[in-house]
């Protein structure tokens, strides 16, 4: 059993709420452990707002897409942009000021790349691909 659902997005913020919400759908439906639904909602808000906020700098409405994928071991997270390029993969670690405070970015990434268990990123035909995946067992849509 195989699930997919695309879910087309815009560059503005709001939009976080209708992935957010797919997401906790397809979990209700397929019985997606709580801890792992948690986890993957903290790291999809965080690529998603990325996204939003630093993909282009036109000004412009653009359009993305993030396809969810139900396995029976796993939930995959894929995001398609056609923004600036940016690999999360070689974002650096947060850097901490001599004070002690953390500078800011690369928290996120960093943070994401904790809560999932599989984090990968290419830019093909001039668009960023990142997947996120959580291994966790999953259930037969409920009747």
């Amino acid at each position: 059993m195989t699930h997919v659902v695309d879910v087309r997005l815009h560059n503005d913020i709001s939009d976080i709420g209708i992935v957010r919400d797919t997401l906790d759908n397809l979990a209700r439906e397929f019985r997606i452990p709580n801890r792992a639904l948690t986890q993957l909602q903290v790291a999809l808000d965080e690529i998603v707002s990325n996204v939003i906020k630093y993909s282009w700098d036109d000004g412009a409405r653009h359009e993305f897409l993030v396809r969810i994928t139900v396995q029976p071991d796993r939930v995959d997270l894929e995001i398609f942009d056609d923004g600036t390029e940016f690999d999360p993969m070689t974002a650096f670690l947060p850097n901490h000021a001599p004070e002690g405070r953390p500078r800011p970015g690369g928290l996120g990434i960093h943070m994401i790349k904790h809560l999932v268990d599989r984090f990968d990123y290419e830019r093909v035909d001039g668009r960023n691909h990142t997947t996120l995946s959580k291994t966790c067992e999953v259930g037969s849509p409920e009747e």
